[in-house]
């Protein structure tokens, strides 16, 4: 008892010091459209972070726009792009590694950026900026990755759960940061940089040493001695493999349970190297046909994984021949875009509704109202990741149901947020827009990890996560892109200065109609998700009888 109170107290830990990873890896999240086309100059604490400094930045340096945004791209294309090699690393080499590589990345590319702006105009180049830039992309990835897999892994059973903790904290990150900024240094971008450079990194350095991956509750029994019939093997299909314990890269046995716990160990080593042996055979793939040799007195443990899905592991090539990956990948592609479109083009809606409205208003008073709709954004995404992390567990473990239905609610508040989009004539019931538009974010990313770890397997969590985000990029631009050739195109452009379009929602209403049709197709192809693996859960059940 004493040894798994130990444990449970080493989980609590371990995944505290996950969400602060976590906390620390959104600052790089964002998108600078706002600031850098209108030239906002908003308060530090409502905007995600780049477009918290990117107009003082872009001043401050005397950057085009264009520049401007090029240095915010690179910030996400860093993160996204590094989602593949990062997860093969926290996959292959546990998550510890990954969180080291976070904090020093995240250093080194807001410092120099800082910098940068306390050199002014000609310090650094553009080119430099962006390639900084993308490394603190790239360290929010790895740190990221790290925290998800490492909750996930210490609370298998409640992985919804588990998840939704980091997941919550790095959506609230750029918040949090950006409130921190504006209470302690009001208006002092440069000591805001300073603060993103020297606290993020710190944060998740000191969270290397109380973030570890733990052995799973009564991860072990003891191997008998007397070993009947240990000479003969038998071959099985991957659905009826024994359940085998589970050694993850990183997994801490030694500094926990004493005595007991290096017992457990030196059993599951022994495993591991049986495991180790018929790890080619065992690999489970899409097809229902794989089978492998095994020792059947080596399975006396509970997997890492839940029991019904401890024996899937689909990764790389496997991955991309997956039908199922491409319905998933599909999904979260279309229903991200569809949600990105939004969060960074609400500035410009704001100020088109406002220009029509009322265009004897204040510009401190616009400019307050699209720094309210960012927070909006922000705490809806908080809650709603949250709120499907939680519920997802209880859908599971209670109704029998499937995790999936929560996407399928996420959408329909999607289709309901480009309806309002649409309807929406006065600045004063945009906050229907900004609040379930986040609320549908939050929720989406709230429980869609959690889902690819049961289908595909947790054990290539990581990677199999970066390659589904390479849809959110994709499908983020083709929506952002359609949303500024619309505005545009209402839009008068003065020279010198960014265009300005004073038509009201007429501004941007032709986005909305295609992100209505594209939210519509998702919760179609969501509904034949559910229906497919319905009939796939069915159809196991009646082979297994």
């Amino acid at each position: 008892m004493a040894v798994e109170d130990k444990l449970k107290t080493a989980r609590i830990v371990s995944i505290v010091a996950s969400t602060a990873v976590a906390l620390s890896c959104g600052t790089n999240v964002g998108s600078c459209t706002d600031c850098a086309r209108l030239k906002v100059h908003t308060d530090p604490a409502t905007k995600y972070t780049y477009s918290a400094y990117a107009p003082q930045l872009a001043e401050q340096l005397h950057l085009t726009t264009t520049e401007s945004n090029w240095i915010g791209t690179f910030g996400n294309l860093g993160m996204y792009l590094s989602g593949i090699p990062a997860g093969i690393l926290v996959d292959s080499k546990g998550p510890r590694p990954a969180i080291m590589i976070g904090a020093v990345s995240l250093f080194v590319g807001y410092y120099p950026i800082y910098l940068a702006f306390v050199g002014g105009k000609g310090s650094m180049s553009v080119a430099a900026l962006c390639f900084f830039s993308g490394i603190t992309g790239m360290g929010s990835c790895c740190a990221f990755n790290a925290a998800m897999k490492a909750a996930v892994l210490n609370f298998p059973s409640h992985r919804g759960t588990a998840s939704a903790l980091p997941l919550s904290a790095f959506g609230l990150s750029a918040f949090f940061f950006s409130l921190v900024s504006s209470t302690l240094f009001p208006g002092n971008t440069a000591s805001f940089l300073l603060l993103l450079a020297i606290s993020t990194s710190s944060i998740i350095f000191i969270s290397f040493f109380f973030l570890r991956v733990l052995p799973a509750p009564n991860a072990y029994s003891a191997i008998p001695t007397a070993r009947d019939h240990s000479n003969k093997l038998h071959r099985t299909k991957s659905e009826e493999t024994c359940q085998r314990p589970q050694v993850e890269p990183g997994m801490n046995y030694t500094t926990i349970a004493g005595s007991s716990s290096r017992a457990g160990a030196h059993g599951a080593q022994v495993n591991r190297e049986s495991v180790t042996e018929t790890s080619s055979i065992v690999s489970f793939s899409s097809s229902d046909d794989n089978v492998g040799d095994e020792d059947p007195e080596i399975c006396s443990a509970h997997p890492v994984d839940s029991a019904h899905h401890g024996h899937v592991d689909i990764r790389g090539w496997a991955l991309i021949r997956s039908v199922d990956f491409w319905f998933y990948w599909t999904v979260l592609g279309v229903m991200t875009g569809i949600g990105l479109m939004t969060i960074n083009n609400i500035g410009h809606s704001v100020q088109a509704l406002w220009s029509k409205y009322s265009p004897d208003t204040d510009p401190k008073v616009v400019q307050s109202r699209q720094a309210m709709h960012v927070s909006i954004l922000s705490i809806c995404s908080f809650t709603g990741r949250i709120f499907a992390g939680v519920s997802s567990d209880i859908l599971v473990r209670t109704y029998q149901a499937q995790r999936f239905w929560l996407v399928i609610t996420s959408t329909i508040l999607f289709c309901i947020a480009q309806v309002c989009a649409l309807s929406v004539e006065t600045p004063q019931w945009l906050f229907l827009v900004s609040g379930v538009s986040g609320l549908a974010y939050g929720m989406l990313f709230g429980v869609y990890p959690t889902i690819i770890s049961e289908v595909f397997g947790l054990h290539g969590m990581s990677q199999n996560w970066g390659t589904m985000t390479i849809g959110a990029v994709i499908c983020g631009q083709i929506f952002n892109l359609c949303y500024g050739r619309i505005f545009d195109s209402h839009s008068t452009f003065v020279p010198g200065r960014p265009g300005e379009c004073t038509e009201g929602i007429m501004c941007f209403r032709d986005a909305y109609f295609i992100t209505l049709f594209a939210s519509m197709a998702g919760l179609g192809l969501g509904l034949y998700i559910i229906k497919r693996n319905t009939r796939l859960a069915k159809g196991t059940a009646a082979d297994e009888d």
